[in-house]
């Protein structure tokens, strides 16, 4: 991560912090108005780089995955307690509430978009499956549909970061490129899951205001996306900085050890064209 990079982190958090101190003493008047989102996806597709982008726009709250895990809450930016009990006790016991006094509370009249990452396969327990239709039913809360045209590189990427331990890359620099070797029943089983789940929310939040938002169009026209999506959250375009970096850039043909023996099997197929470097 760059220095101005950790510089911007730093002044946002602790314009919030500022900002929420004056607003609990009473000392401004925070606002409502703001734009609600969450990303809509699956991992690895580019949701830590879209969110860093939007965080890098100090009109902007872009929470983590506050409903990954059970018993903590990530909100991925500095300040927040992921370990308060009494949040977490909010959380688990009424995570509607909680969505609504915590993370869509009042904030500074400066912040116009607030949002969090929410996942296909995230708040699917009993108690944090009401999330889902109150998000539907909620016509105030927009959809980004964050996807990934080649769902090849998603689980490559997927794979490998399970295998590195490494989910994000901060530095820029090169992580692992050991090629690795993925079963072709896996490769199917994922291409068909995360193609049949894209559709399923697409039909759900039909109703919703909704972007769909493309990982490959974001990387190749970074400025023109970067744009239409700081329009659709209502806030002053901005030149956006990038928190996160690619975890490899070297070919398929070179990251995968039998690249061309799972090139051969799906040929013909309707994922033919993920094998193309």
């Amino acid at each position: 991560m760059g220095f101005k990079t950790k510089l911007n982190k730093l002044q946002k958090s602790g314009y919030l912090k500022l900002g929420n101190l004056a607003l609990q003493t009473g000392h401004i008047k925070g606002h409502v108005a703001y734009k609600k989102f969450i990303i809509l996806g699956w991992a690895r597709t580019g949701s830590n780089f879209l969110r860093g982008l939007l965080n890098s726009n100090h009109q902007i709250i872009a929470f983590n995955e506050i409903f990954r895990e059970y018993d903590s809450i990530d909100w991925g930016i500095p300040g927040y307690n992921s370990k308060s009990t009494q949040l977490l006790s909010l959380i688990q016991d009424d995570p509607i509430k909680f969505i609504e006094t915590k993370v869509f509370k009042e904030y500074p009249k400066q912040i116009s978009a607030v949002g969090f990452k929410l996942f296909y396969y995230h708040a699917r327990n009993e108690a944090w499956e009401p999330i889902w239709p109150y998000l539907q039913k909620n016509q105030d809360v927009s959809i980004i549909h964050l996807k990934r045209r080649n769902i090849l590189k998603t689980y490559l990427s997927e794979m490998r970061a399970r295998q590195t331990g490494q989910w994000v890359n901060t530095t820029g620099s090169d992580t692992d490129q050991t090629a690795i070797a993925l079963d072709y029943h896996d490769c199917l089983e994922k291409f068909t899951t995360v193609r049949e789940e894209e559709k399923k929310h697409d039909i759900f939040f039909e109703n919703s205001c909704k972007l769909e938002v493309l990982y490959e169009d974001l990387i190749s026209d970074y400025a023109g996306e970067s744009e239409r999506i700081q329009k659709f959250l209502g806030v002053d375009g901005r030149v956006l900085t990038p928190s996160t970096y690619k975890q490899t850039t070297r070919p398929l043909s070179k990251s995968i050890s039998n690249y061309f023996e799972l090139k051969e099997k799906f040929k013909g197929t309707e994922w033919a064209e993920f094998f193309q470097d």
